[in-house]
């Protein structure tokens, strides 16, 4: 049985030429104004002008109260702020309640940083604040959905070792093991993988062997360690037209 969780958006047609996964996907992380992080996830960017997708649950907090929490993007040696563009709405709160599978999309758009402070720290390195114009973004390109079978690869960013590193990249491989939906008819499909994606990973681009998104990465199964799921890529390329609303996400002003 298919469970998950995961945020996207958007309402183009998505056409650049394909980037490495590696330099198209980057941390995202929803924190309070000093920077103090409540939740770490993983994002990929669909367009070279820094739009890009993750899912809902990731952004949850920043959505529900952008008074309170903003969206910080970590690409490379430097941090963004992102704004929300939208992001399905849950039927859960993934702070205190199990998850209950549905549409978990969400698209973010990247900004130079209006946060107060120029540098900060994710796992050991130091990042330095964007605050000129947007450079171009290496963007991945969207597949069809994937047949039972297909070889996958999944990249992206988690809490990783004991204590945990925030922010280290984590790159699994699997195989297609089942193809479905979840319960309000959003098409997914499970994975089973050796080295199953981590915590931190939700939001992360499911790849086939060609390196076109055929997913994104939402949740893990509770009972099994070898499986998870993924929202398919045709529930991907419309993210907005299927959102409920969208809350921009403020930032704070530089100094």
């Amino acid at each position: 049985m298919l469970a998950l969780a995961c945020a996207l958006a958007g309402t183009r047609a998505f056409a650049q030429p394909a980037a490495p996964a590696d330099d198209a996907t980057f941390v995202v992380l929803t924190v309070a104004a000093d920077g103090s992080a409540v939740t770490l996830g993983t994002a990929f960017f669909v367009d070279a002008d820094g739009t890009a997708l993750t899912n809902s649950h990731v952004v949850y907090s920043a959505r529900q109260k952008p008074d309170r929490y903003r969206l910080l993007a970590v690409v490379g040696r430097e941090f963004y702020s992102a704004t929300l563009v939208c992001a399905s709405t849950l039927p859960y709160d993934p702070a205190t309640d199990r998850v209950v599978p549905s549409r978990d999309v969400a698209e973010i758009k990247m900004t130079p940083s209006r946060f107060r402070f120029g540098e900060y720290l994710l796992g050991e390195v130091q990042r330095t604040a964007h605050l000129t114009a947007l450079p171009r973004f290496p963007a991945l390109r969207l597949g069809e959905n994937p047949a039972p079978g297909t070889p996958v690869r999944i990249v992206g960013y988690g809490l990783i070792g004991f204590p945990p590193i925030p922010g280290t990249r984590w790159t699994a491989t699997g195989r297609v093991d089942e193809i479905g939906g979840v319960p309000d008819g959003t098409p997914a499909f499970r994975v089973e993988s050796t080295n199953r994606p981590r915590e931190g990973n939700s939001g992360s681009p499911v790849l086939d062997a060609s390196g076109r998104v055929v997913g994104m990465w939402t949740w893990n199964e509770e009972d099994n360690l070898a499986y998870g799921v993924a929202i398919a890529s045709s529930a991907l390329r419309r993210p907005c037209a299927a959102a409920h609303d969208a809350r921009p996400v403020r930032a704070d002003r530089p100094r």
